[in-house]
């Protein structure tokens, strides 16, 4: 399962830069978009003129990023290779929800917050447990990974990777353990990489 975002080809980014979170960032602030895949968000950035680096650990992504000319470096999120204040912002988008353990989104928010940023950029996928499609899903995702809001993404009948949805209550609990506050929420209609239409969350969060 870890070895499909490692190498797949095809690194679909389905959530934007809300205006409210981006509203945070300081003209000349130093990003790190992590998780960036192909370069998106990172390519938006870049051509504002914002000083952005793009950090991921998919080979084939990251290559397409450096066709586009974007500054891109392979890297486990959870061991950057950065020294603390090399950068003064984060973004994580799309990204906790691949992150198939509690230990291990906690280990990449607080690798954010070692690095000296001051603010966070997230935006991820809610519980909709109201939606009968993904209240099934829990509850076998429940019985398979032993994780409320966790389940397994198949295609073929091949597993290719735990996804998680999150509460905000959990996702307050993570940034408060990692080491920020919230100072913007919202909570979106967003599209999943299957084309769903379900709630999310944006937010700006401040370093501690």
């Amino acid at each position: 399962m870890a070895g499909y975002w490692d190498k797949t080809s095809s690194v679909p980014s389905t959530l934007g830069l809300d205006a409210k979170v981006k509203a945070y960032l300081r003209p000349g602030d130093r990003i790190l978009d992590c998780g960036c895949g192909a370069g998106r968000l990172l390519g938006d950035l870049a051509r504002e003129g914002r000083p952005v680096v793009g950090v991921d650990r998919n080979g084939p992504s990251l290559a397409v990023a450096r066709r586009e000319g974007l500054a891109v470096v392979r890297a486990d999120l959870a061991r950057l290779p950065f020294r603390p204040g090399a950068f003064d912002a984060a973004i994580l988008h799309a990204v906790l929800t691949t992150v198939p353990t509690p230990a291990a989104r906690l280990a990449v928010l607080a690798e954010a917050a070692r690095i000296g940023c001051r603010l966070l950029c997230l935006a991820d996928f809610l519980r909709n447990d109201d939606l009968p499609y993904y209240r099934s899903r829990y509850e076998q995702g429940l019985a398979e990974t032993g994780e409320p809001g966790s389940f397994v993404v198949r295609e073929a009948g091949e597993v290719l990777y735990v996804a998680h949805h999150f509460t905000l209550d959990e996702l307050a609990g993570l940034l408060d353990l990692a080491g920020f506050r919230p100072l913007h929420v919202a909570t979106p209609q967003v599209r999943t990489r299957s084309g769903k239409i379900v709630t999310g969350v944006a937010l700006a969060a401040a370093a501690l």
